[in-house]
């Protein structure tokens, strides 16, 4: 319904303003004014010019035009707008279905006017809030202009670094193709001598298998008249010492014997120095004579493996000559002092050392007899024919034998064979040591190439001095990695573990940073990230966000959005080019 004329005054003009001394009609944009003066005949014209309505008609609360404009300040038309003048701040322009509706939109309107007709007062704030908006405008003129100096300095360091790294990558460039061609040369000295090598190897294999044929047999059986020898050589020394262990133990120390004294004492020297003597000889003891003789089958299953090779069944011979030396040599010693206990003063009736005397009978009447049945089985083998068989295949077997197939080899072997063995040894190291300096300098000149001649590294190579430089943001929970056109991570707080939020492949809207293939989610898509700048003269991460399901968003501060300082053009990297000036627009209030 239409309203009355005194209704119809208040809604046609603002009692806040005039234009050049005429009243502004309420929530009127100042720049129409001149759309808004009745005609001759006292009638207004829609904006769209799709009608005429008298002049009265406006700002009636009623919509009559279809654009809205007969109602700049009222909520009639849900398509018009209320112009907030917000004097001491910015002018705003707002929905004219928020005027009147009982909510103070200081966002659009800080001073209050859309609200000039409600049941709640809207105070003006255009002071306040104009005041923290040209602190805000400050801050951020001041944030560029910091941003703008940094940027200038990146792009002179970039400029610098991309003139020192290329004069490098030509340095490793020639550096490379020198050590290539010493990497030839060393390649083909080591391959001349590994056939030289391989040829030599191929000889004494030969020879290898001549002697085999020739020497293998009689050395395998002259290795197992040793081996069952010292089984029973074992058994003597064992039971020596079992003897002379008891008299050490049983003795009686008051009778003061010197020859007992004497035995006694030695023989525990002797055992102090070899502890593992009386264990064995104990568990010689121990063990019946079924369980004893399986162990001595074992010990010869055993060698019979080596029986095969001429070079290892040399080596257990050797092995079991000294083993056997040194046997002889302890029985020798033990029995030595087993008869010096015959002389114990037979006054003093010691059980302990009668025992071992007693028993030493025994055991020589035992020994004589056993050691006549390996005579006699050394006579029907014909040992001496084997021993000198096997003396005849030992220096042969030990010139030719490699090094890591016997560790017996004799110190003084084939002089030619160690000369070529060193040469090789000493080409393959050098040229290993070339292998590695060529690889290391393929791998740089290969990264300076993929950094100077593929990195996009920003229009002024602008980011060349901070290429792969990490930020970090601590949010709590996480920890954000972003490390510039590199990779980007998220670390767990509590226990340290990373999640790869991918690497950097490319530049995206607005020179953001697009980090993808990522750590994938569960049941979703592999982790990345989009990082965003704003200018300012600190590089920093300032927000992490999560808006899609493994699918992050940063906002990084520095140099990276600001504008370098130029009028027209500026010569960067030795070309003019020409540059967008970014201009601060500042509204006079």
């Amino acid at each position: 319904m239409r309203v009355g004329l005194v209704s119809q005054l208040v809604f046609l003009y603002a009692q806040a303003g005039l234009i050049q001394g005429k009243p502004v009609l309420r929530g009127l944009d100042p720049r129409l004014a001149s759309r808004y003066e009745p005609s001759s005949d006292n009638m207004f014209a829609c904006l769209d010019g799709s009608q005429r309505i008298p002049f009265g008609r406006v700002n009636d609360d009623y919509c009559d035009c279809a654009d809205g404009s007969d109602e700049p300040g009222t909520s009639a038309c849900p398509n018009g707008t209320f112009f907030c003048a917000n004097a001491g701040h910015v002018p705003g322009t707002l929905s004219a279905s928020r005027v009147n509706d009982g909510v103070c939109d200081y966002d659009v309107c800080c001073d209050g006017s859309d609200e000039w007709d409600s049941l709640i007062k809207c105070p003006n704030r255009c002071a306040e809030i104009g005041a923290k908006r040209r602190d805000d405008e400050e801050k951020l003129a001041q944030a560029n202009d910091a941003g703008m100096r940094k940027l200038q300095e990146l792009v002179a360091q970039g400029r610098e670094l991309r003139r020192t790294k290329s004069a490098e990558l030509e340095h490793k460039r020639a550096e490379l193709a020198k050590t290539e061609q010493e990497y030839s040369v060393a390649e083909a000295h080591k391959n001349e001598l590994e056939q030289i090598q391989r040829d030599h190897e191929t000889h004494n294999a030969n020879t290898m298998q001549q002697l085999t044929t020739e020497y293998l047999e009689p050395v395998v059986q002259y290795r197992k008249e040793l081996a069952a020898q010292l089984h029973i050589l074992r058994a003597h020394r064992d039971t020596l010492i079992r003897l002379l262990k008891a008299v050490r133990d049983g003795h009686n120390v008051e009778f003061n014997d010197e020859a007992v004294a004497k035995v006694v004492h030695e023989y525990g020297e002797y055992a102090e120095a070899l502890p593992y003597m009386e264990e064995a000889a104990q568990a010689y003891v121990d063990e019946d004579s079924k369980a004893r003789k399986e162990r001595e089958l074992q010990m010869d299953r055993d060698s019979e493996e080596d029986d095969a090779s001429l070079v290892l069944c040399v080596g257990a011979v050797d092995i079991a000559e000294n083993e056997l030396r040194t046997v002889n040599d302890d029985i020798s010693v033990l029995l030595g002092w087993m008869r010096d206990l015959e002389g114990y003063n037979r006054n003093y009736h010691d059980l302990a050392v009668k025992g071992a005397v007693v028993a030493l009978a025994d055991f020589e009447t035992a020994r004589e007899r056993e050691m006549s049945d390996v005579s006699s089985r050394h006579e029907a083998a014909n040992i001496g024919e084997l021993k000198s068989k096997y003396e005849e295949a030992k220096p042969l077997v030990d010139a030719i034998a490699p090094a890591d197939e016997s560790a017996l080899n004799s110190e003084e072997e084939n002089a030619d064979t160690d000369d070529l063995e060193k040469q090789v040894a000493d080409a393959r190291s050098q040229f290993w040591d070339i292998q590695n300096v060529k690889t290391r300098l393929t791998n740089e000149v290969s990264n300076l190439r993929e950094l100077l001649e593929e990195k996009d590294l920003g229009p002024h190579d602008e980011f060349l001095s901070l290429y792969k430089q990490c930020y970090s943001l601590d949010t709590g929970e996480y920890t954000y990695e972003v490390c510039l056109l590199d990779r980007a991570a998220q670390i767990e707080n509590k226990n340290n573990a990373r999640q790869n939020l991918g690497t950097f492949t490319e530049f995206g809207q607005n020179r953001e940073l697009n980090y993808r293939n990522g750590a994938k989610c569960w049941n979703g898509p592999e982790r990345s990230i989009t990082v965003a700048f704003e200018c300012a003269g600190v590089v920093e991460l300032v927000e992490v966000k999560e808006p899609e399901k493994c699918e992050y968003r940063a906002v990084m501060t520095g140099p990276f959005a600001c504008q370098l300082p130029v009028s027209g053009s500026e010569v960067v990297d030795g070309e003019a080019e020409e540059h967008t000036v970014k201009e601060h627009v500042h509204d006079e209030l």
